[in-house]
């Protein structure tokens, strides 16, 4: 109360208020009676100042004011909830969100206490202003439960609970949060710099790895990566094409490992052309030439071609097109005899690449006059006319035949006539105007754009005649599955010549041209045609020919005849002497005759033993139809045997055995002659005779001969019948030969082979020491040696070698060599001591024994010779190797190197190899890969290692199959009737270039897919005439010169709700207009005002303005406008981490036009 009431009672207070930000007061009330009143209705949050006079009956008195601004505010509501983030065996990390209401004062903390499991109390731990918080030193097993409370300037908010939690060490599995990048996807310019981070999870904290490929990421200046405590980094500076692949990560821990792989694509301006370029068509104005694209796209699909051209006597190139899309091009309006050259860039959607160049060329009809045309022949002929028909020249001089002249002259002129008018198009032509019984030739010229050719040679003169009667119809005598024999009726009138042969015609049912079936003259009315198809039907015609040239019309065609041999066993019946063995002297002839049976005919052979026998001028063997006969001339002992002769035909087949022996004298004594104890006599040892000639041998006839002589001396003047004799009478210092020759009841054998020469009491010696003893190769248990023969054999013939070894230190030799010696000039010692040395020696032996040794130089050591591994690739291999689809690869590479090198074969991109076969040896490799496909094309790597290095090389294989399927098939747009499809090209071509696309649909209640389009060159398609409402699903297939490939379809991804829908999008009507219109909106009278609502909505929706029940419209001084509707848009943005999502920031309206 005032301490002066003005001497009269109070009657009442006035209570006003005024906010901080205003000068003038409000009333709140007049007529308050008591000395405290409560101000409803303040804004939340704002400042105020009040103030409160006292009245009596003589007026109102002096206001009281608050000193200070009094904000209107309460406690804040407690935060929604406690979040334990983490925990570790001492700690635990909190978060919360801010309370929904701040009770109308800013939060100036938030308080955090605990409570341990058993008791009441809770403990402060700190007061902080952020809205997370890390509580420490906390008992390790313990359960805790938490709370916090917000704090303003009115006081605390209610406390909020956290779940209770023990505290220990919490373990996580490593993971990747790759939700920034899309697909796993990375795409960048050659030249941009490339920053990939990572967040990594995972307690404890992972170690992370990167890769490239298989490989670990080596890391350099320009590429390398780094791993932080919540992310990896992986860093590309200024990146190139060879970046672009793909980068596998993993990260690990004690609980596990997680990995992922990230795709880097690198896109660039495309290399250049691929070469060379290919003039394809050259004239004398215009050139047109080709090109395959680069190698190298850069990444993103060629988009056009640039194509140049200059004059070779000029340096300024002339650009002739920019938007060129196939690879071929043609140059036109070029000066005729002017030399050009051109080149060509691809261009892609990053610019322009480097240019291949091509070959100079002139601007020239490349061609010339054709060649003569074939000899013409005359095939129809009456009195008045004869037509004639002919062959295209061989060559056409470059450019195509543009018809013909024809020429004729009657065959006693000289003077040849032109009776073509114009050109003759087709190789047929009829001549008129002839005269009765002169006989004609005619020749035939071929033009081009290059002008005539050369006269062909001119046609067999035939006399212009009437036509003969065409023969009689031809009849089948004789039906085979190879052959029909026919027979058939002379024409009725000859022509009035004699008729002088047939020709027999065939046709193959249905639809098969005539042929010609004879190759010789026939003369009778019967003729076998052969080498017909087993099962198939034929019809036959005969035309006959005349003396005077004259042809007649064909016959009638015979029935249908189809080539079917009746099945009949065969049986082969002989004479009954062959039923016995045939004896016969050697020199005599003998013949084997047999007469055969079975339909079809059948075929037959001859045989001795499992030989089959051949006709020879010796053998003879005749074959007919069912009958054979052999005959054997100047017979032998090796004659004799059994003959088989075999008949076989579908039916089965029949043999029979001819044994026949011949009597014959002995073969010549076996050799070589052995001649021993060699002094003023020697014995003379050898074999047996092969062959006895069928009779025991009775003697053996020994002859010796002087080598200064020329006649054979009987040496035995008894019957010998020893395989050795011993001749004497020799005269010392003679050389002499000697041969055996045996005898039978038959007669005396040719003699045997003969011996060398001896020489009566020569005095033979030990051979001299082997030349060159030498060391050729060695390994751990080995060592090779060679050496040549003695210079001096000792008057003998060397009989073998011996090899002995030694230690270096001592004289102990031991013989290493078989015990009869060697026969050859190198050898292996083997079983030998690794890294031991050793002396080594080699003795020549003859029939006097061992000779003087010759010692190998030095002391060879077993060891193991290195050689580094050698790849020999030949030249079809350095090549690519191109193979069709289905058909095997085989590489064949042979190797080198010691030890023997380890193969490894493997893909440029780490394809498998599980489908090839691969056999590796010390010398070769071989991979073979059957039934090829198109996913078998590209790199081969073959690596080869031994101790002493490795080897690299490759094989590039193109495979030439159906494209794969087209990528990344996408729906573009989608309206009630049509659906725009879009799709990049195939990865594997199939070693051609991608002709077109096939896009098809199919409504999803069928199973059968409709070709969209056939022929679409594009990447892209409007799918027109679709039904509103239905459901469809599309799939894509790229085609090249091998085929059709394999689709894409529209993905799961794609159709989530099933099939794609042919609609319109539809959106019901919005109206948002400003929040003030939300009031009553009051003004003067003569005033004008405006409203204003955004209105959207699929498809553009109507509007209506009504006041009351009335609809509004525009008139003189009302006017309403509906502008083009726009959508507005309102964006707000979340930050989240580890521990949760933040609050919005969001954006001011946005209007999309």
């Amino acid at each position: 109360m005032p301490l002066v009431d003005g001497g009269s009672r109070i009657t009442n207070y006035i209570v006003e208020k005024r906010e901080s930000t205003r000068k003038a007061y409000s009333t709140v009330t007049t007529n308050c009676q008591k000395c405290s009143f409560k101000v409803p209705n303040l804004a939340e949050g704002c400042e105020y100042y009040f103030r409160v006079l006292a009245e009596n009956e003589y007026g109102i008195g002096e206001p009281a004011e608050t000193t200070e601004p009094v904000k209107a505010s309460e406690a804040p509501s407690p935060p929604e909830s406690l979040n334990i983030m983490d925990v570790t065996r001492n700690s635990v990390s909190l978060a919360w969100p801010k309370p929904e209401h701040d009770g109308g004062s800013k939060i100036t903390g938030y308080v955090i206490e605990a409570q341990r499991k058993g008791t009441n109390q809770w403990a402060h731990i700190t007061t902080v202003k952020t809205l997370d918080c890390v509580v420490k030193n906390l008992t390790e097993n313990e359960e805790y439960t938490f709370q916090v409370m917000a704090v303003n300037s009115a006081g605390r908010s209610a406390p909020r609970e956290s779940r209770p939690v023990i505290i220990k060490e919490q373990t996580m599995l490593p993971e990747f949060d790759l939700r920034a990048l899309y697909q796993k996807t990375v795409i960048a310019k050659a030249g941009d710099n490339i920053k990939i981070e990572i967040p990594v999870l995972g307690r404890p904290r992972p170690a992370v790895t990167w890769k490239k490929e298989d490989q670990i990421l080596k890391q350099t200046q320009r590429v390398n990566y780094e791993n932080t405590a919540t992310a990896t980094i992986l860093t590309i500076n200024e990146c190139i094409r060879s970046d672009s692949g793909q980068y596998p990560l993993s990260a690990k821990n004690i609980v596990g490992e997680v990995s992922e792989v990230i795709t880097v694509q690198v896109h660039d301006i495309p290399g250049p052309p691929t070469g060379p370029i290919k003039f394809e068509e050259i004239s004398c104005d215009s050139l047109t030439f080709s090109w395959e694209p680069p190698l190298n796209d850069g990444g993103v699909p060629i988009s056009n071609y640039v194509v140049e051209m200059r004059q070779t006597d000029s340096t300024t190139w002339t650009e002739l097109a920019t938007t060129v899309i196939r690879t071929t091009f043609k140059a036109i309006r070029l000066t005729t005899g002017v030399e050009y050259q051109f080149r060509v860039k691809a261009q892609n959607r990053y610019g322009v690449g480097p240019a291949i160049t091509s070959e100079s060329v002139v601007a020239n009809y490349p061609f010339k006059v054709p060649g003569p045309p074939g000899t013409p022949q005359v095939i129809a002929v009456t009195k008045e006319t004869m037509t004639i028909s002919w062959n295209e020249p061989v060559t056409d001089g470059g450019s195509p035949i543009l018809g013909y002249h024809i020429e004729r002259k009657e065959r006693n002129s000289i003077v040849w006539q032109t009776v073509s008018k114009m050109l003759v198009s087709g190789n047929i032509f009829k001549s008129s105007g002839l005269t009765d019984g002169i006989a004609y030739e005619f020749r035939v010229i071929a033009e081009n754009l290059a002008g005539k050719s050369k006269p062909s040679k001119p046609s067999e003169p035939v006399f212009a005649l009437d036509p003969i009667d065409p023969p009689g119809k031809p009849i089948p005598l004789n039906i085979t599955r190879h052959a029909v024999t026919l027979k058939w009726t002379k024409p009725e009138y000859n022509g009035g010549f004699k008729i002088t042969g047939y020709t027999v015609e065939k046709r193959d049912l249905p639809n098969g041209r005539w042929l010609k079936a004879n190759f010789s003259n026939i003369l009778e009315t019967e003729f076998t045609v052969s080498g017909l198809t087993e099962d198939a039907a034929y019809e036959f015609r005969v035309i006959a020919r005349n003396a005077g040239g004259a042809v007649s019309q064909p016959s009638e065609p015979s029935d249908a005849i189809t080539c079917r041999d009746d099945i009949e066993a065969p049986r082969i019946k002989v004479d009954a002497k062959y039923k016995d063995t045939i004896v016969l002297k050697a020199g005599e002839v003998f013949r084997l005759e047999a007469d055969v049976s079975g339909r079809p005919p059948p075929t037959m052979t001859w045989t001795k033993g499992e030989k089959e026998l051949e006709d020879t001028a010796k053998l003879e063997i005749k074959i007919a139809d069912f009958s054979t006969i052999l005959i054997n001339k100047d017979s032998s002992r090796r004659d004799g045997g059994a003959y088989t002769l075999t008949a076989t035909n579908p039916g089965g087949f029949a043999k029979h055995i001819f044994n026949v022996k011949v009597l014959d004298r002995p073969g010549p004594p076996e050799g070589p002659l052995a001649v021993s104890e060699v002094t003023d006599s020697m014995v003379v040892c050898w074999g047996h005779p092969d062959s006895d000639g069928g009779s025991p041998i009775t003697n053996y006839i020994v002859e010796r001969r002087d080598k200064t002589g020329l006649r054979w001396v009987k040496c035995n003047k008894r019957v010998v019948t020893d395989l050795r004799f011993k001749v004497s009478g020799l005269t010392e210092g003679h050389e002499y030969e000697y041969r055996v020759m045996a005898e039978n009841a038959a007669g005396v054998s040719e003699p045997s082979p003969t011996s060398p020469f001896y020489k009566a009491c020569d005095t033979v010696f030990k051979p001299g020491p082997p030349g060159n003893p030498r060391v050729l190769d060695s390994s751990k248990s080995s060592i090779t040696i060679a050496w040549n023969k003695p210079i001096y054999d000792g008057g003998s013939e060397i009989t073998g070698y011996m090899v002995e070894i030694a230690l270096p230190e001592e004289d102990e030799w031991k013989i290493v060599t078989p015990p009869m010696g060697l026969k050859a000039t190198s050898f292996t010692i083997t079983d030998l001591k690794e890294n031991q040395e050793y002396k080594i020696r080699i003795y020549a032996m003859n029939s006097e024994g061992l000779g003087e040794p010759a010692l190998v130089p030095g002391t060879p050591k077993a060891e193991e010779r290195m050689l580094p591994p050698e790849i020999e690739l030949d030249a079809e291999l350095r090549k690519v190797v191109t193979i069709r689809a289905c058909c095997t690869l085989r590489l064949f590479v042979p190797i080198k190197g010691r030890p023997a090198p380890e193969v490894k074969w493997t893909r440029e991109h780490g394809e498998s190899l599980d489908r090839a076969s691969i056999e590796s040896t010390s010398s070769y490799t071989l991979l073979i890969v059957e039934n090829v496909n198109r996913f078998d094309s590209g790199k081969y790597i073959l690596t080869i290692e031994n101790s002493s290095g490795s080897k690299t090389a490759f094989v590039n294989v193109r495979v030439l199959d159906t494209p794969g399927a087209p990528q990344d098939l996408k729906i573009k747009e989608v309206t009630k009737s049509s659906v725009t499809l879009t799709w990049e090209p195939p990865l594997i071509d199939g070693g051609s270039k991608i002709k077109n696309y096939i896009v098809e649909k199919r409504e999803s209640t069928r199973k059968a897919y409709s070709t969209v389009n056939a022929n679409c060159h594009k990447t892209s398609w409007k799918v027109d005439s679709l039904q509103e409402g239905c459901n469809y699903y599309f799939r894509v297939l790229a085609e090249n010169e091998y085929g059709i490939g394999l689709p894409v379809e529209t993905s799961e991804s794609i159709k989530s709700s099933g099939a794609i829908t042919a609609r319109d999008e539809v959106e019901p009507p919005q109206i948002s207009m400003d929040p003030k219109f939300k009031d009553t909106i009051v003004v003067h009278a003569g005033e004008s005002f405006k409203l204003d609502a955004d209105v959207h909505g699929k498809p553009i929706p109507s509007i209506q303005w009504l006041k009351g029940d009335r609809e509004l419209t525009s008139t003189a001084h009302m006017e309403i406008k509906t502008t083009d509707f726009a959508t507005k848009y309102q964006f707000r943005i979340f930050a989240e981490n580890r521990y949760g999502q933040s609050f919005a920031l969001e954006s001011a309206p946005v209007v999309a036009q």
